[in-house]
Formats: structure tokens, sequence, C-alpha cells
């Protein structure tokens, strides 16, 4: 009997040293047999992705790490790696602190490591036994559905990976000189496991190239669009025609980046095609300040949020959930309202006073400012004051600060047509099409800043960097930017006078920053000897920290 397995986790047990802490890997997950064993099960493994993707302490099954919160987690670790994210609060509470500040802790034999990895390995694997279950060819149409939903699962979580692990040499001088592959990586992703990956096959699975992993997921997405065209959904939370389109369009805006003949033309189309399908309209302004639903549930902004991730009130954590973290007006844990997680100083001041998305963060002046409309004062009167920059865009499920059942029952946005809209615009210039490109953008633009204005950009490298900014803007929280920050080597910039970042996170760095790399853990490297002297450099020490 064959098992469909993930990479070494499938072995039993092994551990991962990390500092004094002695990690044990837990082995759950089902096998092909039990998942095919009935139309029921087969639909509660399809049903359990999306809750896996919300899982508090998915990797580690106790309450031990507090990033350790599956897909929500990632979300913020890539906002925090690229400096888009500062404490303008208590450093101390911050679980991120380890990526803002992008110095220490990062390497092979972490948790910082092992979780990521694990983390989406963990998502391959749930999406790897639909896909054994379903024999395309004697397949109902119902499972049929369930069959392209996986794949388009698993085509996100390689999506996600190969821009995270795939090795971009830093070109900043200032970067160490030590920071370096012990062998040429260049090219390189991550192992592709699959349904008909053996527990052998798992124990000698180097990288694959960064060209066969778009391989596979371009295949998938290929079957999902085939296997969804005209059928429901099998879930409120699963992939649809529309998303699946979507997931093509950012795959071929980073193929055509690096350079794929076409890709950029690929990329204009299904962006085009996913907000045909899905036939939305941007958020307004109405809609984004809602301080009871304003970016935490989906059914309020479903003309914007064409996939999501929700928690519900007995899938919930009080401590290791997306809102705990990231809603600053939450009051039941220290890591929301303590931290107080907000812009950079200097990409707030390049957000124009007439755009609303401003005022997704408190101003210096704060209610002399603007009339910030909050579920609780921003001066609370219980000690808990909200400080400038501070971020007020994710809110508390109904409003509710203190209660982490309710509060906390947030939805969390996967894809939104605004990215969807703003991808269209960059692959439109960059096939050649600026002046289409300009309107693309203008349009969409003027729903948040009725006086915007970019007609007087004159090449397609400048109105890349404008596409950039506006997702910055746009999309900033979400975990979206960092793939575009590394596709374009934008660098990071959290050092400069008078800057809102703390001591401990002012890096600097142009083009890919060291820790955009992330590495393999050695726990991983050391079930699959495979991959033993490839994995990517340890980023700790490779910048220093600016100073006054």
């Amino acid at each position: 009997m064959k098992y469909k397995v993930l990479l070494s986790f499938a072995v039993a047990a092994a551990t991962l040293v990390t500092g004094c802490v002695k990690e044990t890997f837990p082995t759950n997950g089902a096998t092909t047999e039990q998942v095919s064993a009935s139309a029921s099960a087969l639909a509660g493994s399809v049903n359990a992705v999306p809750a896996q993707m919300v899982q508090w302490y998915l990797v580690y099954g106790e309450q031990d790490w507090e990033f350790d919160m599956a897909y929500p987690g990632m979300m913020i670790i890539r906002d925090s790696v690229t400096g888009e994210i500062v404490d303008v609060g208590e450093t101390g509470y911050d679980w991120f602190s380890y990526w803002s500040g992008c110095n220490y802790a990062l390497g092979p034999n972490t948790s910082r490591a092992y979780v990521p990895w694990r983390t989406y390995y963990m998502f391959v694997k749930s999406a790897n036994d639909i896909i054994a279950a379903v024999d395309p060819e004697t397949a109902s149409a119902a499972q049929l559905v369930y069959l392209g939903g996986a794949k388009a699962f698993r085509a996100l979580f390689y999506l996600d990976m190969v821009r995270m692990y795939e090795y971009k040499a830093p070109t900043d001088p200032a970067v160490d000189a030590a920071y370096k592959p012990e062998k040429d990586v260049t090219g390189l992703a991550v192992p592709i496991v699959t349904e008909k990956t053996t527990q052998e096959d798992a124990k000698n699975n180097p990288r694959a190239t960064v060209e066969d992993v778009y391989k596979l997921i371009f295949s998938d997405l290929d079957d999902a669009e085939k296997y969804l065209a005209g059928q429901p959904s099998a879930t409120s939370l699963s992939p649809t025609p529309a998303v699946v389109a979507g997931l093509k369009a950012r795959a071929y805006l980073e193929r055509g980046s690096a350079g794929v003949p076409g890709a950029f033309d690929s990329a204009y189309k299904y962006a085009d095609a996913a907000l045909t399908a899905f036939n939305g309209k941007p958020l307004t302004k109405e809609l984004w300040q809602n301080p009871k639903t304003g970016f935490n549930n989906a059914e309020a902004n479903k003309t914007s949020w064409m996939w999501y991730i929700g928690y519900s009130d007995s899938n919930l954590s009080n401590l290791c959930n997306f809102n705990g973290h990231m809603s600053p007006e939450c009051t039941w844990t220290s890591y929301a309202w303590a931290v107080m997680r907000g812009i950079p100083k200097y990409l707030y001041e390049s957000i124009p006073e007439s755009d609303f998305r401003r005022y997704s963060f408190l101003d210096p002046d704060m209610l002399d400012y603007y009339d910030y409309e909050t579920n609780r004062p921003i001066d609370d009167p219980d000690k808990k004051p909200m400080k400038p920059y501070t971020n007020i865009k994710f809110r508390p499920a109904q409003g509710n600060c203190d209660t982490y059942k309710v509060g906390g029952a947030s939805d969390v946005p996967l894809m939104r047509m605004e990215e969807i809209t703003l991808i269209k615009a960059e692959a439109q210039a960059m096939k050649g099409d600026l002046d289409g490109a300009k309107t693309t953008l203008a349009t969409f633009v003027k729903t948040r800043n009725p006086e915007y204005d970019c007609s007087s950009i004159s090449s397609a490298a400048a109105f890349q960097d404008e596409v950039y900014l506006q997702k910055r803007i746009e999309l900033w929280g979400e975990g979206l930017i960092y793939f575009d920050a590394k596709r374009l080597a934008k660098g990071m910039r959290n050092g400069y006078p008078n800057t809102n970042a703390q001591v401990g996170y002012r890096f600097n760095c142009t083009g890919v920053v060291p820790h955009w790399n992330f590495c393999i853990p050695q726990s991983e490297i050391e079930g699959n000897p495979a991959l033993k002297d490839w994995n990517n450099p340890e980023p700790a020490k490779s910048l220093k920290e600016w100073t006054e």
C-alpha cells in the first residue's frame, strides 16, 4: 500500500534544536485511502483545507510560538520582512520581530525556518490527499469540483513557496560578503511533492528548478480551470474560476519579470478574465472604514473580496489569530494593542490627503487631523491609547475589542479584485500598452483618490514603480507586497532621520534583501540528504543597522 507523504515530515518523529528548545514534529494527516473511503470523507477533506489555513498552533499543536498561526502567520511574516509593518508601540510583545529586525534567528536551525516550511508542506499534503483520491476519468461532477479546488489550493501554496525560497543574490554592497550559499543555488526553488511522491522519493528529493515548479503550478491551474468551469464552488471558501484566473495572473506576472517571453501578455489576459468572471467593484470608502466590518467580514465586502479564509468562534485561539496581532483596537492581547502595528512614516506621507486609504493610519495630529471612527477611544481611558501611524485598517469582528471569541472571529482576504486590477495595469504597460495601462490605473485609483492623475508617466518602468507604490498603499498588511518587492528588487528602508521604526528595526538595503531568501530547516536537510549543501545562506548579521 502506497501512502502519500510530505517530504521527510511523514517520518514518525524527528527533532529540531533551536537554542535550548527541543521541537517534535507532529505527523497528523489522513492517508489517501482514508480520504477516498467515502464521499463524506472527501467533502470533509475539501472543507478542511481552508480550516487548516487558519488553525492556531498548526505546526506544534500547542501554545509555543505565537507566529505559528498557519496562513495568516505567513501573511504577517511577509509584510514584516519587507519593513512594511512598523511597531509603533512596545516591541517586546512582537512575535514577528525576528523578521522585522531581519538580522538574527532566521537560519536553518531555528523555528523561524521550520514553521514556514512545515506550514506550507502541511497544506500541500492536504491538497495532495484530495487530488490522489479523485480519478478524473471516473469522477462525478461534484468530485471534479473537489479536485479542481484542491489543484487551485496546491497552486497557491507552490506559488507562494517558489517566490519565498528562490534564491536571488543581493546587489547592495552593504550586504556582508559572507552572505552567500555553499553552492550555486540560482534558479532553484523547493522540492516538489505531489500525490505521486512516495516515502522513498521524499528521502532523496532535491530542490526543483524554478521552471519546474512553475510547470506544476500552471498544470494545476489548467486542471482547476477545466474542472471548475460552470460549476458551483464546493464551499464558500473554495476557489472559483475567477480565483483560478487571478492565480494565473499572479504567476504570469512573476514570469514576465523573469524575462519569459509573452508572460506579461498572459498576465494581462488572465487578470482581465478574472475581473470579468468576478464582476465586482472596488471597496468604497464606507465599506473600507466601517468600524464593524471593515477588513474583517467577507460578506460585507463581497463586491471586492474574491477569496478569503475565516475564523469562527469554535475555531479560534485568544492569542494565535490574525486580529490578535494586526488589529490594535483589540484589547484582549498585548500582541495587538501594545505592539500597535503601523505603517512606515515615509510611506504614510506619500499618501495624499485626498486618498481615503490614508485614514487607515492615525496621523500625528490624531483627532485634530481627522475624525477617525474607532471601536474604542484613540486616547483609551484604560491606558491603552493608540499612537501615530498605528493602523486601523484591520478591525475586530463586530467591533468587539474585548472578547476574542467575538472580535477574533474575522475573515482574512486572500485575493481582492483591487490586487488583480493592479496586476492588469502593470502587465498592460509591460506588454507595450502604456496609454491603456494609465487608463486602467487611473480609473481604479480615482475610486480612492478623486484627484489622482498618472497621465505624465512616460515609461513602462516608471509606471511599474507607480503600480508598486499603489500596491503598498492598497494591500498593506495583506501579505502580498513581499512578492512584488522581491520580484522587482525594491529593497527596504526603515532607517532615516525622524523614522518611526524603533531601534532594532532600522535596516536599509537596496535590491533584494538577504532575509527575503527563506532558509530550508536543518531538520528537513537531515531527513532529505539531497538538500545537503543546497540551502539558502543564513541571513543573520548580513546587514548593519542604520544609526543616527
